[in-house]
């Protein structure tokens, strides 16, 4: 009976052994770098899990490489003995109390510089006692699992062993397990994830926030004069056509003797037509009857993962133009963005070439002293709906392609991964930075932020015209997966008055603080991260300017729309 239990017993042993020296040297060292500042200020508890995650994957790239060392010593006859042993663990163990309590004040130190910068409540010493703590104690709990996986896949892959020698059958079956592994990730995995997030995300989508009554007015969807019945707009569309600005608060900014007009809002959700063609044949005939077309100021709008308007932005499109405006809309999701982006891939890019086709092919029918301006507009994960329509090989014919067709687009928080972008980056002036591009000196294209936002002044900007809003330290337009294998460009000087000089690239520990960044991305302030509340009215003042609009007419709207309620992040 005891032999039988042995196997067992050497089991948990294995998996419960004292850990290697190597890989907790290296360990400390990874988890010592995930403590420095990144583009977003980290709390405790997400502080907790970059650590936790890089100290395990730097205990394991250490034990690979200790590893490697006491075989090549076996091989050439030189153990070294317990006694000299002792004395390195000595030193480790000193080194990781030392770290543990100097790490833990210097996170803190770096995170209130950063957050004082940003006008952000400070973390307190509490929050550093638990940071330390907790993260060295859930990295021990991921190493204890990488054990049990380890001896799990030696288990299931011994026969192989047996058979073939250990430096053909070592490599293979690494292989093996990453090509598994891959396809694992993409066909079960994934499915079974996406499957997850429908049924978590699929009944929040048909419910209606509470005080949200169908409206009554006939310029938006859902009314009872609409070709889209209310049940079929889903929660974001039934928010956005409910809370259409209407006279009285536009009377609240330009005066009771105003001219004013009540904005068309069309929204068509993923109940009101089965595809997204049909949903955007659905959305012109919608804007015709609600006399969208016969308005100053058209715009497509590609929303966010789940289907939301970003209110600021429309209330500020309405105000400017007094309300003579048509925004129309189509939902291609109801997952949030950073799963949407995953598990939807590809919808926002298609939703958009339908929407902006279909209003397009009707708005070139209309006499041309009678069209609508015809803009667009996006955010996040819209943005890369709003660019590919106008996508070609390179920044000049892209840009080309949109001016051309359009009469101006405004972007805000654009993805890092969004072609348009990437070539405007890639293409600009060289005398410009990475966080602020010029492209062709600013005659069509400008990337406008709290800083410098007309980095190209001497340059006319007649229009059409295109207008990125991006802030230096913005995770979504700046970090990508090459992070995992090289420094990204917006870390070389100059930096973006966001980016603090001491953030500093480190193999994997970086892609890992990335994750962390692209969670706490609306954490900070408006004017910081992914957050643009503020700055919608200069980007639509900007590109498409009521005649006779002063800058001190911005800066009123501004003032008039910050203490509207609601934020920046995706509901």
């Amino acid at each position: 009976m005891r032999d039988l239990d042995k196997p067992a017993v050497v089991a948990r042993r294995g998996v419960f052994a004292k850990p290697t020296l190597s890989g907790s040297w290296v360990a400390l060292l990874f988890w010592w770098q995930a403590l420095t500042p990144t583009l977003i200020p980290r709390s405790w508890q997400i502080q907790v899990f970059i650590g936790a995650v890089c100290l395990a994957i730097g205990y394991g790239i250490g034990g690979l490489i200790g590893r490697g060392i006491q075989r090549l010593l076996e091989r050439s006859g030189r153990v070294t003995g317990d006694a000299v042993r002792r004395g390195p663990w000595i030193v480790l163990t000193a080194a990781w109390l030392v770290a543990l309590l100097f790490g833990a004040t210097r996170w803190l130190a770096w995170q209130n510089e950063q957050r004082e910068f940003m006008g952000m409540e400070p973390v307190v010493w509490p929050d550093g006692v638990l940071m330390s703590a907790l993260s060295l104690l859930c990295g021990a709990l991921l190493v204890i699992l990488g054990r049990v996986i380890s001896k799990l896949v030696a288990a299931a892959t011994q026969p192989i062993h047996r058979r073939v020698p250990a430096t053909v059958s070592v490599p293979a079956t690494a292989l093996l397990l990453v090509a598994l592994g891959f396809v694992l990730s993409r066909s079960v995995v994934l499915r079974a994830l996406t499957s997850v997030a429908n049924a978590i995300y699929a009944p929040v989508n048909e419910r209606t926030t509470e005080g949200i009554l169908a409206p009554e007015s006939p310029s938006v969807s859902g009314s009872s004069a609409s070709l889209i019945p209310w049940a079929t707009l889903g929660r974001m569309g039934r928010d956005f056509v409910s809370t259409a600005t209407t006279r009285q608060e536009l009377a609240l900014f330009h005066g009771g003797d105003a001219s004013l007009a009540d904005p068309v809002r069309v929204y068509v959700g993923l109940g009101s037509a089965d595809t997204a063609a049909e949903r955007a044949q659905l959305a012109v005939r919608e804007l015709e009857r609600a006399g969208g077309f016969e308005r100053k100021v058209l715009v497509v709008w590609v929303p966010t993962g789940t289907g939301w308007i970003v209110p600021k932005a429309a209330v500020a499109l309405e105000q400017l133009h007094r309300g003579d405006t048509a925004i129309v809309a189509v939902q291609y999701s109801f997952l949030p963005s950073l799963l949407a982006v995953f598990m939807d891939a590809g919808l926002a890019n298609e939703a958009g070439i339908a929407l902006f086709t279909a209003v397009r092919e009707h708005w070139s029918r209309l006499p041309p002293g009678r069209r609508p301006k015809l803009v667009l507009f996006g955010k996040s994960l819209g943005t890369a709906g709003v660019e590919a329509p106008f996508v070609r090989t390179d920044a000049s014919s892209s840009v080309s392609n949109l001016v051309t067709q359009t009469d101006g687009a405004l972007l805000a928080g654009p993805k890092q991964s969004n072609v348009i972008r990437s070539q405007l980056t890639r293409e600009r002036d060289p005398s410009s930075p990475i966080w602020q591009p010029v492209f062709e000196g600013g005659r069509c294209v400008r990337f406008l932020n709290r800083y410098q936002d007309r980095p190209a002044s001497n340059v006319a900007w007649p229009g059409p015209r295109i207008a990125y809003l991006q802030h230096p330290g913005d995770p979504t337009s700046f970090w990508n997966i090459e992070v995992l294998w090289w420094p990204p460009e917006w870390m070389r000087p100059p930096r973006g008055p966001d980016v603090r000089n001491d953030i500093r690239w480190f193999p994997l520990v970086s892609a890992v603080q990335a994750v962390g960044d692209f969670i706490g991305q609306l954490g900070p302030p408006p004017g910081f991260g992914h957050d643009y509340s503020t700055e919608y009215v200069k980007g639509w003042a900007s590109v498409v300017p009521p005649d006779g609009w002063k800058d001190a007419d911005t800066e009123r709207l501004e003032h008039f729309i910050a203490y509207m309620p609601g934020d920046d992040s995706e509901q």
